[in-house]
């Protein structure tokens, strides 16, 4: 590993160790239930297939480092004692092994891009599979780049068995390689072809996808993961433009694959279209391989211009160190800690909730004899408020039709009684009161 990977992995060291503490949020709970409750490989794949939308590989590797490293507990006593920053750090490493990369290849450029970036930073602190996903995208990359197919291929299989998002980052990348190598370049992707027994189960998930156009970002959106590479954005846009002007200068086939990740993304919003693959949180999936881009096109400017944007990438890192930002949560760890206490003072109570989601992270890190379950239609016909206290907890999120079922019993509860809010980090806790 030459100096620029380690200038690459010491950055993202520095700036994405997540502070001590904080509760996991909803997607990392899914994560943690899964790989730190005794369940075999088999359990966790089958799991994975039945429950959620993403291949295994992540959870795989995620139960092996659980097991290999002690991070073990029982479902009935709930999460192992810091669970949260052991099992964040396996994504922090992976993070940073893609900086690594982006240094040996793209240079010092795209590894301060990418350092200081903090759409790539967020994701590098959660226990979920996009900086793995980064990681293999950047390695098939590397591989189209360098004229491997090989590399390409594995890394490639390697994508798909992490995310589902992986073939609009591949399919590109396949094509500018057939452009130039030639279409008998193709033949070395069979390794591809090890994925097709996952392809099934990934038919069966696609089923219970949808497109959620309250849950998808804007058409104009859609470019935000062009600019996010920068702090601040004006840093962002005049790194595209160094991206534009890099393949302008290198031409034809060249020039197209600087521009390749920055098309995904494109490709990426068009198929929310059809299925909800549209969040802003994948946004630290794309930029990994962006930066590296950053980097080869960084080697098109003239000197000077390389060292005035050397300066200012050094700044906005230094920037980022003043407020670095930390993984994500929604408070359940604090939530659990008042539910407990008013459960000690009153017995076992009712908590209802208007997202089963946060219904199960709760429950994660409260293990208690108090019912916790989603709202109905009976709970507004016949409001449960006999007995003397009633939490509800409330997801700020698109309108479905339990949280307009939670408004309304929100409204009954402000008239039948006393109701205050207790947390509001994430979603909202409430208490009602006689």
């Amino acid at each position: 590993m030459g100096a620029p990977a380690l200038l690459g992995v010491l950055l993202l060291l520095l700036v994405a160790l997540p502070p001590v503490g904080g509760s996991f949020w909803f997607d990392e709970v899914f994560t943690a239930n899964l790989v730190t409750f005794r369940l075999t490989p088999e359990r966790v794949v089958e799991r994975v297939a039945r429950e959620d939308a993403h291949p295994p590989g992540f959870y795989l590797l995620a139960w092996a480092y659980a097991r290999a490293t002690g991070l073990w507990g029982s479902a009935v006593e709930g999460p192992p004692p810091h669970v949260e920053e052991r099992l964040r750090f396996l994504s922090i490493v992976t993070g940073a092994v893609a900086a690594g990369l982006v240094g040996a290849y793209g240079g010092a450029a795209g590894a301060l891009a990418l350092a200081a970036s903090p759409a790539f930073l967020e994701k590098a602190g959660e226990a979920r599979m996009y900086p793995l996903l980064a990681l293999f995208w950047t390695l098939a990359y590397v591989g189209v780049l360098r004229n491997r197919p090989s590399l390409a291929a594995w890394a490639g299989l390697g994508a798909l068995y992490t995310h589902y998002l992986a073939p609009f980052f591949l399919l590109p990348l396949y094509g500018a390689m057939a452009l130039r190598l030639g279409p008998g370049s193709l033949l070395r992707l069979w390794p591809l072809l090890l994925y097709l027994p996952w392809v099934p189960v990934f038919l069966n998930q696609l089923k219970g996808g949808m497109s959620m156009a309250l849950a998808r970002p804007d058409p104009v959106l859609a470019l935000e993961p062009l600019y996010r590479l920068g702090n601040p954005e004006a840093l962002g846009l005049l790194l595209l433009g160094v991206v534009l002007y890099g393949a302008v200068k290198r031409r034809k086939e060249d020039g197209l694959l600087l521009l390749l990740p920055f098309l995904a993304v494109l490709l990426w919003w068009a198929g929310s279209l059809w299925v909800n693959t549209v969040s802003l949180r994948y946004a630290g999936a794309f930029l990994p391989p962006m930066a590296l881009a950053l980097g080869l096109a960084v080697r098109e400017l003239s000197p000077a211009s390389r060292g005035l944007l050397l300066l200012g990438l050094v700044l906005a890192y230094v920037a980022l160190l003043w407020d670095r930002p930390g993984p994500p949560g929604e408070g359940y760890r604090e939530k659990a800690a008042i539910l407990q206490s008013l459960e000690e003072r009153h017995g076992p109570f009712v908590v209802l909730g208007d997202e089963r989601g946060r219904l199960i992270s709760l429950r994660y890190y409260w293990r208690s004899a108090s019912t916790l379950r989603p709202i109905t239609e009976e709970d507004l016909k016949e409001p449960p408020f006999q007995k003397g206290i009633l939490v509800l907890l409330q997801y700020p999120g698109w309108k479905s039709e339990d949280q307009v079922l939670m408004g309304r019993l929100l409204d009954r509860a402000r008239e039948e009684g006393r109701l205050r809010i207790l947390h509001r980090e994430g979603v909202v806790l409430y208490l009602w009161e006689k």
